[in-house]
């Protein structure tokens, strides 16, 4: 997942200005992929043990992190807590993609996220609430499709003979009206180029770019 997360990084040709360093969970401790809240979860607990007991630097070595777990994932939270030097960003890819959905999405142009598993459903349902701070907690379907999973195995999403199931859950959510596509795992993101030429009338947010190019905006906006 990280490796192939590098090559669409690198695709963004980035200013050498920027210097980015990559990091994967801990493999004894941490689950295969994160596959619904509990894994997010053990997930961070792992993270952040390694951290403390074998890179304390890195919570002060960086301008910006982001956390490519597709999900209101806990350890954003976490290392805003330990992080608070001015200027320093702690973002998701769920919330950059939120970010870039917001300023889209309308009635005529709703946003819709496609993930994985069934069990991200009703969590990344309820995460769009909670972003759109609503306060009677009524899913904001003015903007916003109601999550769909494709079903697909995290570690599978990116096997050619998945693809066909892929592009019929692309086809439900343009048939609800979705014209913005959020990719709802960082294993999608290596197919979005495939998507674009399929549906060029869809915008489909790859979360991992949007999150790398706001990172990089955010620290551009605290240098000022």
């Amino acid at each position: 997942m990280t490796d192939s997360l590098k090559s669409e990084v690198s695709s963004l040709k980035l200013h050498r200005d920027y210097l980015i360093h990559y990091y994967t969970g801990p493999v004894k401790d941490s689950p295969s992929s994160i596959n619904n809240q509990h894994d997010a979860k053990i997930s961070t607990k792992a993270c952040l043990s390694d951290f403390d007991n074998n890179q304390p630097n890195i919570y002060n070595d960086y301008d910006g992190y982001l956390i490519a777990c597709y999900s209101d994932h806990p350890l954003v939270y976490e290392l805003q807590q330990r992080i608070q030097r001015p200027g320093v960003v702690v973002m998701g890819i769920f919330q950059a993609s939120m970010l870039y959905a917001m300023n889209y999405a309308s009635e005529n142009c709703r946003a819709g996220i496609l993930t994985s598993g069934s069990d991200w459903e009703p969590l990344l349902n309820d995460a769009i609430v909670k972003f759109c701070s609503n306060s009677n907690n009524n899913f904001p379907t003015s903007k916003f499709s109601p999550t769909l999973a494709s079903g697909i195995p995290v570690l599978d999403l990116h096997k050619p003979e998945c693809y066909p199931h892929l592009q019929a859950c692309i086809q439900q959510l343009v048939d609800k009206n979705v014209r913005i596509i959020l990719l709802g795992c960082a294993g999608l993101s290596t197919l979005s180029n495939k998507m674009k030429s399929q549906y060029p009338n869809v915008k489909f947010v790859d979360s991992v770019k949007v999150g790398i190019r706001l990172l990089i905006a955010y620290i551009q906006v605290g240098d000022i």
